[in-house]
């Protein structure tokens, strides 16, 4: 008889094995890269107001336009793309083709671009 309730205990339950497995390897993929990223950091507030500068620079038409919420913008952007990549990490990706930049880099500061499109949009 207890053979039969160990065995009913799991049936079923398959799905809780399933979850741990997978909450497990993204805690340990987090940690991995994590670590890299510790090792490898080399933002300084020079390179954030490269960063920044750039941007309002390429933001052209935008930055005349709306100063203070392109830059605002810039320096969300700039917050966002220091805390997701290294900056050597950065570097290799601006390295490669504009089509490749935005796959990459945009998801990162997509609710800096949407909060800035929604303010402009609230002043005209």
């Amino acid at each position: 008889m207890k053979e039969k309730e160990t065995k009913n205990f799991m049936s079923g339950k398959h799905w809780i094995i399933i979850l741990i497995i997978l909450i497990s390897g993204y805690g340990i993929f987090t940690g991995v890269s994590d670590l890299k990223k510790s090792k490898n950091q080399n933002w300084t507030d020079e390179s954030s107001a490269i960063l920044t500068k750039n941007c309002v620079r390429d933001a052209k038409e935008m930055a005349e336009k709306y100063p203070e919420l392109t830059n605002e913008y810039c320096e969300c952007s700039t917050d966002k793309i220091q805390a997701e990549f290294t900056q050597s990490e950065y570097i290799e990706i601006t390295k490669s083709s504009i089509e490749n930049q935005k796959q990459k880099l945009l998801s990162t500061f997509q609710s800096c671009l949407t909060n800035y499109q929604n303010k402009i949009k609230a002043l005209n």
